[in-house]
């Protein structure tokens, strides 16, 4: 097994070795970790039934369900949490598709699509000075809305940063009513995409690294 693999731990094996045995270490520990904590799945689980039950406003979002993700993604909730209605935070998401960055053409290739979006979505990772970055586009302004949102919200974040984002903080933006279900599970495609693309790049450098 290689020695990005080893420091990797579980998740890293799973990509790149899906026989090897694993052990739970490095960024995978941290996510499981993150992923185990009580309170904040109880929380998501209350604000879900809110949503659910037609709220209209944004649920309070308590300080330890926001404390791991990155800061970039803790300032794009609070943003979204200050718009008052739904209609308002959709017209939000279309603002951030608008600011989203050119997409290299020879990029678009199956290997760097989002598998199961209603649209077509791209994401590439680079890392430098051990921060990822991340370049998205999309052929509907909807889903390049939600694609500019993680990549603002997890550009610059490190690997373990991002391998901690549980899929469920969709729920504190407030965007309930403005996604369908469809959409929604688009939504948590970019974000899995995006975590083991994170992987794979990490191990890359790590790679490149021995090499030298």
């Amino acid at each position: 097994t290689c020695g990005a693999c080893r420091r990797l731990g579980t998740a890293a094996l799973s990509v790149t070795h899906p026989n090897a045995p694993t052990e739970m270490s490095g960024l995978t520990a941290h996510a499981v970790s993150s992923r185990a904590a009580a309170p904040s799945r109880a929380g998501l689980r209350s604000r879900r039934a809110s949503v659910r039950a037609g709220a209209s406003r944004v649920p309070a979002v308590a300080a330890a369900d926001v404390d791991a993700l990155p800061a970039e993604l803790k300032k794009i909730i609070g943003a979204f949490q200050m718009v008052p209605d739904p209609m308002s935070r959709y017209k939000q998401l279309l603002f951030f598709a608008a600011k989203l960055k050119d997409f290299p053409e020879e990029a678009r290739v199956d290997e760097n699509k989002v598998p199961g979006c209603v649209s077509q979505v791209w994401v590439v990772p680079r890392i430098e000075d051990d921060k990822v970055y991340f370049v998205a586009d999309s052929d509907s302004q909807l889903t390049k809305g939600l694609a500019a949102l993680l990549v603002t919200g997890l550009s610059g974040a490190t690997p373990k940063e991002i391998m901690a984002v549980e899929p469920d903080f969709v729920e504190l933006l407030g965007l309930g009513q403005s996604l369908t279900p469809s959409r929604t599970n688009g939504f948590m495609n970019m974000l899995r995409l995006m975590q083991k693309k994170t992987l794979e790049a990490f191990m890359a450098a790590e790679a490149a690294k021995e090499e030298a």
